[in-house]
C-alpha cells in the first residue's frame, strides 16, 4: 500500500535539559525562540551535555509532525525524507520514529554528522538552538531518484518544515514537489517554523507558499512574516486572513491554521476565520511544551489527510495530540496500551 502522507525537513537529535537563565544570557538567546546556531553557539552542546542533566529526544520538526499525525492514522500511512549521517545519533533517531510507526527513507551522508538540536527548556518556554550537521547537505538528487520519486507520485499529502528551506536541496526539493501537488491536484502544507525564516529566507518561504494549500505556524512567527511583508497590523485572525489570500498556483483556497499557545487556535480560509478555543492543561500536568507545535500540527494534518476537511475537527485533533505531548519529556508519543483508543473528534 502506498504511504499517504510524505513529510520532509532536517531529522535532529535533540539534547534537551533545563537550564537556568543565565544560559540563556550567555548566548543571548530568546526564552521561546527556534534559531540555527552560529560559531558562537558550538560550545553551548558542550556546555550542555557537562553542566545540565540531559535527556536525548528524536526530533526534527517535520519528523516529530510525522510522528504525530502517524499517532491518528492507519498503520503504514507516513513516510518520511532528511538526511542523517551513519552515526549512533541517526541510529537513535531512526528506532524512535520506526518505533512510532512511520516509514524512514534517510538520505545517509558520510561527510557530517547526524544533526543536533539543543532544547533548552526555561520554565514552559522552550529555546532550539539547531546545528544542522548531515541534514544541511540533502540533496534533490535524492528525491529525484526513481526510487524516492516513486514515493512523492504515491502520497496524497506532503507536509514539509519551514526549516527544510535553509538549504539548496531542502529548497529545491520543496519547489518540485510542492509544483506536483498543486498540478495533481493534491494537498500541500508548509510550516512557518520560525521567526527567523521569515526574516532571512522570505523569498523562498514566499516561493513555497504560492503552491502551499495549508500553511501552519505560531502566532509569533505568523506576526513576524506580517512585519516583513509590510503589513501594518498584529492581529492574528487579519494575518492569517492576508496569508490565506496571497496568490496561489491553483484554484483551491489556502487554509492558514495559527496557533498561540494556551490561546484560541485561528484558522482562515479567505476571509472567512474562525477561532478553537485551547483545552487547558494544569500547570502541574504540564511536563514539556518542547514539540507541542508540531504534535498540534501532526494531529490536524493526521486527520485531513484521512478525507477530514471538517477543519474544526482537525483542529480538535491537534489539540488532543498536543494535549499528550505536553505531558511527555519531550515530543514523545505512548505506544500499546499507553496509547488508548483515539477519539473520532
Amino acid at each position: 500500500m502506498p504511504y499517504t502522507l510524505l513529510a520532509l525537513e532536517n531529522p535532529l537529535l535533540d539534547i534537551q535539559a533545563r537550564v537556568s537563565d543565565d544560559l540563556l544570557t550567555k548566548y543571548k538567546l530568546k526564552a521561546n525562540d527556534a534559531i540555527l546556531a552560529a560559531e558562537e553557539h558550538m560550545p553551548l552542546y558542550t556546555e550542555l551535555v557537562d553542566t545540565y542533566k540531559v535527556v536525548y529526544v528524536a526530533g526534527g520538526a517535520a519528523q516529530n509532525t510525522a510522528r504525530g499525525a502517524q499517532y491518528i492514522m492507519p498503520p503504514k500511512s507516513t513516510v518520511y525524507m532528511g538526511a542523517v549521517s551513519n552515526d549512533a545519533y541517526a541510529e537513535i533517531i531512526q528506532k524512535a520514529a520506526e518505533a512510532d510507526g512511520i516509514k524512514t527513507n534517510y538520505q545517509i551522508i558520510e561527510s557530517a554528522p547526524t544533526g543536533t538540536c539543543a532544547a533548552l527548556i526555561t520554565g514552559h518556554n522552550r529555546s532550539l538552538v539547531t546545528n544542522l550537521g548531515a541534514a544541511d547537505l540533502f540533496t534533490y538528487d535524492f528525491v529525484k531518484q526513481p526510487e524516492n520519486w516513486k514515493l512523492v507520485e504515491e502520497a496524497q499529502y506532503y507536509y514539509i518544515g519551514g526549516f527544510f528551506l535553509t538549504h539548496d536541496g531542502g529548497y529545491n526539493s520543496s519547489i518540485a514537489i510542492s509544483e506536483h501537488a498543486a498540478k495533481n491536484n493534491k494537498t500541500f502544507a508548509m510550516n512557518l517554523s520560525a521567526p527567523f525564516l521569515s526574516e532571512f529566507f522570505k523569498d523562498r518561504l514566499d516561493h513555497i507558499l504560492k503552491n502551499s494549500d495549508i500553511i501552519l505556524g505560531n502566532e509569533t512567527e505568523a506576526r513576524t512574516y506580517a512585519k516583513q511583508s509590510g503589513w501594518d497590523t498584529e492581529d492574528v485572525a487579519t494575518i492569517a486572513t492576508k496569508i490565506s489570500e496571497l496568490p496561489k498556483g491553483n484554484d483551491r483556497p489556502r487554509i492558514v491554521v495559527i496557533t498561540q499557545g494556551a490561546e484560541e487556535t485561528v484558522v482562515a480560509v479567505g476571509k472567512e476565520v474562525n477561532s478553537y478555543p485551547t483545552p487547558k492543561v494544569a500547570d502541574e500536568d504540564i511536563v514539556d511544551t518542547n514539540g507541542c507545535g508540531d504534535a498540534f500540527c501532526g494531529g490536524f494534518m493526521g486527520l485531513y489527510a484521512q478525507g477530514v476537511t471538517d477543519l474544526a475537527r482537525c483542529v480538535k485533533a491537534g489539540q488532543y495530540v498536543a494535549g499528550i505531548v505536553i505531558k511527555q519529556v519531550g515530543p514523545a508519543y505512548p505506544q500499546g496500551e499507553a496509547k488508548g483508543t483515539i477519539p473520532t473528534f
